[in-house]
């Protein structure tokens, strides 16, 4: 009997409750203000990069690494608003220029050791790794600034500051999370390759993600204004959209393996995928067909 057999009985459980966390994380974005957050826009793909070495180095699994991110992104949003809302409060010296100045160097001071933070949150929460420990955080550390003094006791504030700015809430799936579950729902998952394939274009999805998804808006590009202010509006929605990126991940896989399918076999694929994403044919097909562009020229 095949792996997906027996685990065919939960694949539908585990669709749903997907569906419904990233339904919900979307509503309550929309809800709350505070909780609004376009992905990727809060950090830049140095940092993004600056991760994946040092989950590399310290040899932490694939989904740690996501999770990090993705805290470290919320993280930052977070801190944002938080000092929006303090600026915001005493409205006769609201500055505009003096409060992205606190912005900036609050941000810059604590980037390295927030991003430490939410690696060690993220080992805490992911069940196949180890405890990230003190003096693996300050040899890190070290290793990217010299000159910078860190202390246990500014390791655990940290921790702590990071947790408490989340609203001690942890991303319950990463990118990593829905491609796996995306492979199981479509048949996929038993080819090693498509595993090893899609977490490869993973990885150049995050690293090239400001590139990835200009390019992709290319595909939308209209002089109408009107038009172009929807477009926007569902740029953003697919950008916070996790299961629309992975679900275009996995149809760009079957790019570079030689699956015996036709064209209809196919085009019953990327249906599936986009009724299991909450998304459309087409947008997958063109998010595909982009990360292919770039995966080739890379």
């Amino acid at each position: 009997m095949s792996f997906n057999l027996l685990l065919e009985p939960l694949i539908d459980d585990w669709v749903e409750q997907l569906q419904q966390t990233v339904k919900n994380e979307r509503q309550e974005q929309i809800v709350n203000a505070a909780n609004f957050a376009i992905p990727f826009i809060a950090i830049p793909a140095s940092t993004v990069n600056a991760a994946f070495k040092i989950a590399e180095y310290l040899e932490l699994e694939s989904n740690v690494k996501y999770m990090a991110v993705q805290l470290y992104d919320t993280y930052i949003w977070k801190q944002f608003w938080e000092l929006y809302k303090t600026e915001i409060s005493n409205e006769n010296n609201f500055s505009e220029m003096s409060w992205l100045c606190k912005v900036s160097t609050k941000s810059s001071k604590q980037t390295k050791l927030s991003l430490m933070s939410c690696f060690q949150l993220a080992c805490k929460m992911d069940s196949h790794s180890g405890v990230l420990r003190i003096s693996q955080i300050l040899n890190i550390l070290h290793l990217i600034d010299k000159e910078a003094v860190y202390t246990p006791s500014m390791i655990s504030s940290s921790e702590i500051r990071v947790f408490k700015t989340v609203g001690f809430k942890m991303p319950l799936y990463t990118p990593l999370h829905c491609i796996e579950i995306l492979l199981a729902a479509t048949g996929l998952g038993e080819n090693l390759n498509m595993i090893n394939i899609s977490t490869d274009l993973l990885d150049l999805a995050y690293l090239q993600h400001d590139r990835l998804y200009m390019q992709f808006y290319l595909h939308y590009t209209d002089k109408d204004n009107l038009h172009m202010e929807h477009r926007a509006k569902q740029m953003i929605s697919l950008k916070s959209n996790l299961l629309f990126l992975s679900a275009a991940i996995v149809y760009c896989t079957t790019f570079f393996l030689c699956l015996d399918t036709n064209v209809s076999e196919e085009q019953l694929l990327i249906t599936k995928l986009a009724e299991l994403s909450s998304t459309t044919n087409k947008d997958i097909s063109n998010m595909a067909n982009t990360l292919l562009l770039i995966a080739t020229q890379e």
